[in-house]
Protein backbone atom coordinates (compact mmCIF):
# COMPACT_ATOMS: atom_id res chain seq x y z
CA UNK A 1 0.00 0.00 0.00
CA UNK A 2 1.43 3.04 -1.06
CA UNK A 3 1.51 5.64 2.07
CA UNK A 4 -1.60 8.48 2.13
CA UNK A 5 0.52 11.21 0.94
CA UNK A 6 1.60 9.59 -2.41
CA UNK A 7 -1.88 7.87 -3.09
CA UNK A 8 -3.17 11.23 -2.01
CA UNK A 9 -1.29 13.88 -4.45
CA UNK A 10 -3.14 15.01 -6.95
CA UNK A 11 -0.04 16.58 -8.57
CA UNK A 12 1.55 13.30 -8.50
CA UNK A 13 4.17 14.91 -7.02
CA UNK A 14 5.90 12.25 -4.89
CA UNK A 15 6.72 8.14 -5.78
CA UNK A 16 7.14 5.67 -3.27
CA UNK A 17 8.89 2.25 -3.25
CA UNK A 18 11.52 -0.07 -2.78
CA UNK A 19 14.64 1.02 -4.86
CA UNK A 20 16.10 -2.50 -5.21
CA UNK A 21 12.87 -3.79 -6.49
CA UNK A 22 13.26 -2.82 -10.47
CA UNK A 23 9.52 -3.14 -11.02
CA UNK A 24 8.42 -0.01 -8.18
CA UNK A 25 7.43 3.53 -9.74
CA UNK A 26 10.45 5.31 -8.37
CA UNK A 27 12.83 2.51 -9.33
CA UNK A 28 11.16 3.33 -12.84
CA UNK A 29 11.22 6.93 -12.44
CA UNK A 30 15.27 6.86 -11.32
CA UNK A 31 15.77 4.53 -14.10
CA UNK A 32 15.05 7.35 -16.52
CA UNK A 33 18.01 8.91 -14.87
CA UNK A 34 16.37 12.34 -14.23
CA UNK A 35 16.93 11.79 -10.38
CA UNK A 36 19.13 14.18 -8.50
CA UNK A 37 20.02 14.48 -4.73
CA UNK A 38 21.12 17.50 -3.31
CA UNK A 39 25.30 17.55 -2.45
CA UNK A 40 26.21 15.13 -3.72
CA UNK A 41 29.67 16.09 -3.86
CA UNK A 42 29.65 14.55 -0.39
CA UNK A 43 29.33 10.94 -0.62
CA UNK A 44 26.77 10.46 2.10
CA UNK A 45 24.53 7.96 -0.57
CA UNK A 46 21.15 9.63 0.63
CA UNK A 47 17.84 7.95 -0.28
CA UNK A 48 15.95 11.33 -0.92
CA UNK A 49 15.65 11.94 -5.00
CA UNK A 50 14.61 14.89 -6.76
CA UNK A 51 13.21 15.57 -10.41
CA UNK A 52 14.00 18.80 -12.32
CA UNK A 53 15.88 20.23 -9.17
CA UNK A 54 18.04 22.19 -11.33
CA UNK A 55 14.60 24.21 -12.77
CA UNK A 56 13.14 24.22 -9.43
CA UNK A 57 16.40 26.17 -8.18
CA UNK A 58 16.04 28.38 -10.78
CA UNK A 59 13.03 29.66 -9.91
CA UNK A 60 12.68 33.10 -7.35
CA UNK A 61 11.93 33.36 -4.15
CA UNK A 62 8.16 34.15 -3.27
CA UNK A 63 8.01 36.88 -0.77
CA UNK A 64 5.58 36.86 2.10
Amino acid sequence: MLPACVGTCVTSARYFGDLNDPDSDISKKLASGSGEVLNSDLGLSPSLYYFDLSAAEAMPDSVA
